[in-house]
């Protein structure tokens, strides 16, 4: 079968895709998909049908279906950023928007004409196959054919049903071997109902005893918890620590991971006897690291994360308790902004280790390690975002992400899907037979104005996360991302009227910034590693800079958008022209957020704190604030001759002109995630969590 479009024609039977008489090189799955798109013309098609019916059922995450997509895209389109073939259908998938002409079958005559080039070349080449063949067989060929084409019929359908008949059989007689039941949840019940935030759950068998991390509130400081038997569960330490990990070893003792604070977050592994409740420092694990523990009870060793700075990726490393010896035992990419190894869990019998290996492009990995000499034993696609991995048998290994819950077969190196759902956390052993403890959470984040040092009003009510708000310059439009349908998306306020969605064309994986044109009529968003603009006028979108694709931060500046790139493993500042479309380079020494005009542009760097100030003209680079942490590169804000910046705990206003610095704000409890000035900076929103609560659940598992 030969499908027909535009300059597109799609042979099934020699899977050749051509494109204005080219061949073009296609990827199986690409070209299968494509073919999908061709037998289902002009109707949206939902991610989760494409799935099934391309992927086998298999499962993979949407990610995975949108960059297959995009690739098909760069294949057809002519114009990316407004794709003609394949739309982006909001809230359901993707849509082929022609019905594709089947070349050499009925109606094909019809249309000839709608195919152009094509439909005459392949019309051509069908004439010439045909012109031979009658040729060949005399004047009574259309019988012959007809008769011909009715015993293959019948030839193919009596085959068929053999191969089927006899397929039966054996399957009754030799069953397939491999294939492990899918894993189900029996039931479930809560081990935990606190007010607040209970989460990171490690249970102990010998003592019956298990161990969690609790918070009463979001202006607390999470500290680790005890729970023995049917007791009620009591705090184990109180101190001005803030704990990210709480397990058991083999001694008896707990083991601890914590930072002095969430402003500069120097973390260090301690050891903590739950009698005499004293503790005592064993190692410091980095600066502004979230360290994961498990004890390796064969080699008295603990396994942690942990990475030599906050622009390195994570590495897995172990340390000896008796000896104190440390060694790095597993050692990631290192590419770019890479979070490197970032989960792992260690096997029953202590000799493997599976990491979940970050990749940036595509899914995740997932990688086993042999404890014995640190080799990588085999390397898999897994999923992506992955809070929540434990070896659960021998041979199977629970994982957890924001899409739901997955069994990975070992052997058989496969995964598959136990049950989709947004309400599965850290995962760890339960308190009997196949169970599994987790955590279910929900967390509520919505902007607030503030005023002369007061909170004025919300400017968002939802009971889901909705931040990032960023001002327009000309009125207080603003715009900013919730996820209030269940998918992150961008949604613009006017200052008067109805706010919308502004529908983005594909799902939202990431979001490094947005900000306004000068005149409040264009939007630009850096998402998913590109540049797009929103027109407030037709409320459409539309991808610029298509050569990049390793975009995070950007900007508007006049008639020019300045972001931030990642090439050759660096991270620089371009300024793209709206006008002739001419992309500059402006920095060779780095780059990660950046703000300016055409005379002098302010940025952050990946790898270095500070917020510096580069005068485009002479070419000097200084240094604007120095004690600028290397994490708040989206915590700042140029407007009108003046830098606000949040420091800590604190807003402060800085006037270029005189040097000057103003504290605005000073925000008890924790910090809020992000604020924006308002344009006649008469106030300012920021980002602040209402409701933070979680809970510990054990779940019953079917056999693996």
């Amino acid at each position: 079968m030969r499908y027909a479009f535009g300059d597109i024609e799609v042979d099934t039977t020699q899977i050749r895709l051509v494109k204005d008489g080219v061949l073009v090189e296609c990827e199986p799955k690409v070209f299968t998909l494509l073919v999908y798109f061709c037998q289902h013309p002009e109707k949206a098609i939902s991610r989760a049908e494409l799935v099934e019916k391309v992927w086998g059922g298999r499962v993979v995450s949407d990610a995975a279906v949108n960059r297959a997509v995009g690739e098909l895209r760069k294949l057809i389109e002519d114009n990316l950023s407004s794709p003609k073939w394949i739309k982006t259908v909001s809230k359901v998938g993707y849509q082929l928007t022609v019905t594709p002409v089947e070349v050499g079958g009925q109606g094909y005559q019809d249309n000839k004409a709608y195919l152009g080039e094509v439909g005459e070349s392949c019309e051509s080449e069908s004439s010439d196959e045909s012109s031979n063949y009658h040729s060949s067989v005399g004047v009574n060929t259309t019988e012959k054919v007809t008769a011909g084409r009715s015993i293959f019929r019948f030839s193919k359908m009596t085959f068929i049903l053999f191969c089927v008949f006899t397929l039966l059989i054996l399957f009754q007689f030799f069953p397939l071997k491999g294939s492990p039941d899918r894993v189900e949840i029996l039931s479930r019940q809560p081990v935990t109902s606190l007010m607040g935030s209970a989460f990171n759950p490690f249970y102990q068998a010998k003592s019956d005893t298990f161990v969690f991390l609790y918070k009463a509130d979001k202006e607390s400081s999470a500290k680790p918890y005890i729970q023995e038997g049917e007791q009620e569960p009591k705090a184990l330490i109180q101190d001005g620590y803030y704990y990210t990990d709480v397990i058991y070893g083999a001694d008896g003792d707990l083991y601890a991971s914590r930072l002095d604070n969430l402003e500069q977050r120097n973390c260090e592994v301690i050891r903590l006897d739950p009698e005499s409740q004293i503790s005592s420092v064993l190692f410091s694990c980095g600066k502004r690291v979230v360290t994961q523990l498990d004890f390796d009870e064969q080699q008295r060793r603990l396994i942690y994360r942990s990475r030599p700075s906050i622009s390195a990726p994570y590495a897995v490393y172990s340390f000896q308790v008796d000896t104190g010896r440390q060694e790095q035992l597993t050692h990631p990419l290192q590419k770019g902004n890479n979070l490197g190894d970032y989960y792992f869990s260690l096997s029953p019998d202590s000799k493997r280790l599976a990491v979940v290996e970050y990749s940036g492009e595509g899914l995740d990995h997932i990688k086993f390690i042999d404890l014995n000499d640190n080799r990588v034993l085999a390397k898999e696609s897994f999923i992506e975002n992955v809070h929540g991995l434990l070896w659960r048998s021998s041979k199977g290994i629970l994982a957890a992400n924001g899409d739901g819950l997955y069994e990975y077969d070992v052997d058989e190196h496969k995964l598959v899907s136990v049950e989709r759902s947004d309400q599965f956390g850290r995962l760890a052993h339960g308190m009997g037979a196949n169970t599994t403890l987790t955590e279910r959470s929900q967390l509520t984040v919505n902007i607030f104005a503030f005023q002369k040092g007061e909170k004025v009003s919300a400017l968002t009510e939802s009971s889901g996360i909705s931040r990032g708000a960023v001002f327009g310059h000309r009125s207080n439009i603003f715009a900013y991302t919730a996820n209030r349908t269940g998918e992150a998306e961008i949604y613009i306020q006017p200052e008067n009227g109805a706010g919308f969605s502004s529908d983005f064309i594909e799902p939202i994986e990431h979001l490094s910034a947005l900000s306004w044109s000068a005149d409040d009529a264009t939007l630009l968003a850096s998402v998913n590693g590109a540049l797009y603009l929103f027109s407030l006028a037709d409320r459409s979108w539309r991808r610029v800079a298509d050569s990049f694709s390793q975009i995070h931060h950007a900007a508007f500046s006049s008639e020019s958008v300045l972001f931030s790139a990642e090439l050759a493993g660096m991270w620089n500042i371009w300024r793209l022209s709206l006008i002739d479309g001419e992309v500059e380079q402006l920095t060779t020494q780095g780059g990660y957020s950046v703000q300016g005009d055409e005379h002098s542009i302010f940025f952050t760097k990946f790898n270095q704190a500070g917020l510096y100030q580069l005068h485009l003209d002479s070419g000097k680079e200084f240094v604007l604030i120095e004690e600028f942490p290397i994490a708040g590169w989206r915590h700042w804000q140029l407007s009108q001759g003046k830098i606000y910046y949040l420091l800590g705990k604190e807003y402060r206003e800085m006037d270029l002109e005189s040097g000057t610095v103003h504290l605005l704000y000073k925000f008890s409890g924790r910090a809020p995630l992000n604020c924006h000035m308002a344009y006649l900076n008469d106030f300012f929103a920021c980002d602040q969590v209402e409701l933070s609560t979680s809970n510990i659940w054990q779940l019953q598992l079917s056999k693996s």
